[in-house]
């Protein structure tokens, strides 16, 4: 009887049957929840936000090239000599080009095209950790409920141990002791039991929060087709991180954009170059305004040459040097960091991987130990600390197992963020 039920627990673990957490219409899959993380996200659509108004004060910068115009009406009113009131009104429109500033304008336009360019890489950077958090949630509560269902198959264990011994207790073929320590077998896997059920509360709550549900909403979801996880070699993928990699794309930008602000700073050595034109007209009345014989058309050419402001310019030009020169060490710092983790996440997922096949070893054997265990605890070879040793070795082995196996799923999640990839 115990042979049969004990590789009904194997078969349980070793499989992945759909499995679910409180009461829902629909099971949810891996992709149905990054989709809804990517859709209903609350961190993320803030993210979103502050994206667009990144974007939005980028294209601000666009207004440089661009033309001022003013118009101006004005009227006063006033007494000269007791002779009464006179009213004198006026209007202007000016109008004023900036044709030449050292390249200030040009160097700010080209910035902000690639500060627009920034604002969507950091978008893309949100959106990946948001996948990475999914997943992560997604793959603890598959793992904490597949233990949950570990400590229930323990439990049934230990009361069949009970049960056993309280039978060769009733014979004289065991003491009671034995019963009570069986007894408190029974207890430890019913607080297993507990433990595992707030566990999986909070996995459940922590899920819904980054799906952008109510934290208490009924879940329940899929498991996904269960493949053997490739360890691809780092040569491999070293280009690609390189290339694709949210962060270091950003600091790169961050890099662009520095060097055209030491340009932008310089422009305030060289003259700038502007062309304006006006039209005044006033009049005693508001009416009259309007006539020609009272209004002055004027056009210009101003050049402004800033020759002295103490040091501004000077530390101005100082300062941006060597933000460019932090933005280039953040690069390249970032970038062997990458390399760095990347080597770590590769070797972490050898391991895990490794770890697999041998907790699966480990599980078989644990298996095969525990049926001699309960044969010779039958018949009066093998004392029930023993069997109770042997048990608890054989539901370590359960659960490691599953641990590492989910453990190997989030890494190599991991590994597909440092990468930039979903």
């Amino acid at each position: 009887m115990f042979k049969k039920k004990a590789h009904l627990l194997v078969l349980t673990i070793l499989s992945f049957p759909i499995l679910t957490f409180g009461q829902s219409n629909q099971s949810l899959s891996l992709e149905d929840c990054i989709d809804l993380g990517l859709k209903h996200n609350q961190s993320l659509a803030i993210n979103r936000y502050e994206t667009d108004r990144s974007v939005s004060q980028a294209k601000s910068n666009i207004s440089v090239i661009l033309p001022t115009v003013n118009y101006s009406l004005s009227g006063s009113s006033s007494e000269t000599g007791g002779l009464g009131w006179n009213g004198h009104f006026s209007q202007s429109l000016s109008i004023s080009q900036n044709i030449w500033d050292g390249g200030r304008w040009w160097n700010t336009l080209k910035s902000a095209k690639v500060a627009q360019d920034l604002a969507e890489i950091q978008l893309t950077s949100y959106e990946l950790s948001t996948i990475y958090q999914v997943k992560v949630a997604f793959y603890n509560f598959l793992s904490t409920l597949k233990l949950l269902d570990v400590y229930h198959e323990n439990l049934t264990s230990s009361d069949y141990q009970h049960q056993l011994t309280l039978e060769r207790f009733k014979l004289g073929a065991a003491s009671q002791n034995d019963t009570l320590r069986t007894r408190v077998n029974i207890e430890q896997s019913r607080l297993q039991i507990i433990n595992g059920e707030a566990d999986l509360q909070s996995r459940s709550r922590d899920l819904n929060i980054i799906l952008g549900r109510e934290w208490d909403s009924p879940l329940s979801l899929r498991e996904p087709a269960w493949q053997a996880v490739e360890v691809p070699s780092i040569s491999s993928i070293i280009d690609e991180a390189l290339t694709s990699n949210p962060q270091l794309k950003l600091l790169d930008r961050n890099k662009t954009v520095s060097a055209y602000n030491v340009k932008i700073a310089k422009a305030g050595y060289i003259p700038s170059l502007g062309l304006n034109a006006s039209y005044n007209n006033s009049a005693l009345a508001l009416g009259e305004i309007l006539g020609e014989n009272t209004a002055s058309l004027s056009t210009g050419l101003s050049l402004s040459w800033n020759l002295f402001n103490g040091t501004r310019t000077k530390r101005t030009v100082e300062q941006s040097k060597i933000s460019a020169k932090i933005a280039r060490e953040n690069f390249d710092l970032t970038k062997r960091n990458l390399q760095k983790d990347l080597a770590q996440a590769l070797e972490r997922m050898e391991t895990l991987k490794t770890s697999i096949e041998i907790s699966q070893f480990i599980q078989s054997a644990s298996e095969q130990d525990l049926l001699l265990a309960q044969e010779q605890y039958k018949i009066g070879s093998l004392s029930i600390l023993d069997v109770l040793r042997i048990t608890a070795s054989f539901e370590d082995a359960k659960s490691n197992l599953i641990r590492t196996q989910y453990n190997l799923k989030i890494a190599e999640a991991g590994l597909h963020q440092l990468m930039g990839i979903q």
